[in-house]
């Protein structure tokens, strides 16, 4: 008789520990954000950032292109009260993530009770790779910061017909292009709202609605990038560095699908299974991802016991799943895979959508699923705090930096971009970025009296000119730092070249 009141009981009872649970994940990473911030820029395009708040240079690429204006215009302002500069820009992600939180819970809020939508943005916040990036002074946290306010906005412009919303929409967009150019495919969802506000007017109304809309949001794109171009020396100074950053991204060093040599399917693969599933999802921790993976998998047959999943799927439904397509299709063919951080949206969106095919709009949820969900809160709360812990720990590159200032003779290092972090921390020893062994053997010349040494990367440059160079070097030390704090350069062998 007593059996369905304590089957109630205990379920609230569960519901209770799992808003608990969210709360304190979601202060102890918002707290961890804020105190672990990266102190010294730890790459190349770190370096550009950082230099910025001094000196906005997209000539001397402080920035590089397209210079990310409302990113560092952020870390300008936090600088005047946080003196370090790479440490504001840490500082102005946190401060953007711990503001999406509102617009994640009212997304979630459309499918899920008040409490799921708390779990599930707890779920979402406290994921490693997110929180990696949010405590470097890089723009894609804040760029997916914005794209939540984004994706809110869009979807109060489907739910109510009305004109100011759909500017809202194309502000945010602007705001978000301002951050992060590359987030550029979201913008389907802006062209599914221009669509579907069609049935609202007639013909007639609907084109003149349309060429405002578009000349509006044209405008709102208009304001930073007018500005980048006045900033510059004119338009076509701007227009001069864009050629030149294209050419450069799609030809040489942007590690797109276009200047790269890796085969399609090792791409995509690379693509899914490294920087998707194990960073972004995973964040490189294997507890992690496979407490995931066993919450995707409950939630997914939760789902398949569900029908008519494409009845219960709103304009906002697909205009979701379209831009998460669209940038997943991005990200394999015009970014460099190299960098797991250019998926950073995806594994959220991903999460979002398992919760949505999984437990959306059910009063009476799994048990099971509920446990799940406060153990991987838990899980990821934890890892992503002891990651975090360390995220000042040093580089591979300030190893070598710390090895080479050990030694008291002239000495010349050849590097690839370790370079545009030594000449930030102003090295006391001769260093030179260098690509063709030809230009080395002529360098070398005027470093008679010094010891010469080459990182790892130029050797492998050299070898693939088909060079015998092995034979000229002899290793002299390693240097080893996260993979995930530095995905390129976290394993750094030094070489000393054999005169």
């Amino acid at each position: 008789m007593n059996r369905a009141p304590n089957h109630s009981k205990e379920r609230h009872a569960v519901y209770i520990v799992a808003w608990v649970v969210s709360l304190i994940s979601l202060i102890f990473i918002i707290w961890s954000r804020f105190i672990y911030a990266i102190e010294y820029p730890r790459s190349w395009d770190q370096v550009d950032f950082t230099l910025a708040l001094n000196r906005f240079d997209l000539f001397a690429m402080q920035p590089h292109f397209p210079g990310y204006p409302y990113f560092i215009l952020g870390g300008i302002w936090l600088n005047k009260w946080i003196s370090n500069p790479a440490q504001a820009l840490a500082t102005w992600n946190s401060l953007l993530m711990f503001l999406a939180i509102y617009p994640m819970y009212k997304i979630s809020r459309s499918f899920l009770s008040k409490t799921f939508s708390i779990v599930a943005v707890a779920l979402m916040q406290s994921m490693v790779f997110t929180n990696v990036l949010t405590v470097q002074p890089m723009s894609e946290a804040s760029a997916v910061a914005v794209l939540w306010w984004y994706m809110w906005s869009l979807q109060q412009a489907f739910k109510k017909h009305s004109a100011v919303r759909v500017i809202i929409s194309s502000f945010i967009f602007s705001l978000l292009l301002g951050i992060r150019l590359s987030y550029i495919p979201f913008g389907i969802g802006l062209v599914l709202l221009f669509i579907h506000r069609k049935k609202n007017y007639t013909t007639k109304q609907y084109v003149s609605f349309l060429i405002f809309q578009m000349l509006l949001a044209a405008i709102f794109q208009l304001i930073w990038i007018g500005g980048l171009a006045v900033s510059e020396g004119g338009v076509a100074a701007f227009l001069q560095l864009a050629l030149g950053f294209s050419e450069g991204h799609f030809e040489e060093w942007g590690g797109t699908a276009v200047s790269a040599s890796i085969p399609f399917f090792g791409r995509l693969s690379h693509l899914v299974l490294n920087n998707i599933v194990w960073t972004g999802v995973g964040g490189q921790h294997l507890f992690v991802l496979l407490s995931l993976l066993t919450l995707c998998v409950y939630l997914i047959i939760n789902g398949m016991k569900r029908s008519r999943w494409s009845k219960e799927v709103s304009w906002f439904g697909w205009a979701f799943v379209s831009m998460t397509i669209s940038y997943g299709v991005w990200a394999l063919f015009a970014q460099n895979i190299d960098k797991p951080r250019h998926i950073l949206p995806l594994p959220g969106m991903f999460l979002l959508g398992f919760l949505w095919l999984g437990v959306n709009k059910q009063r009476d949820v799994s048990k099971r699923i509920i446990w799940l969900l406060i153990v991987v809160i838990s899980v990821q709360s934890t890892y992503s705090y002891t990651t975090l812990s360390k995220a000042n720990n040093p580089a591979a590159v300030y190893q070598l930096i710390d090895y080479l200032e050990e030694k008291n003779e002239p000495l010349i290092v050849y590097t690839w971009e370790e370079t545009r972090v030594m000449s930030y921390n102003r090295v006391p020893f001769e260093h030179e970025q260098i690509f063709t062994y030809s230009t080395f053997l002529a360098d070398i010349n005027y470093y008679d009296d010094h010891r010469v040494f080459l990182t790892e990367q130029v050797v492998e440059g050299f070898e693939s000119q088909g060079v015998a160079i092995r034979d000229q070097i002899k290793q002299i030390q390693t240097f080893h730092s996260s993979p995930l704090f530095d995905p390129v350069y976290h394993d750094i062998v030094l070489y000393e070249f054999l005169k």
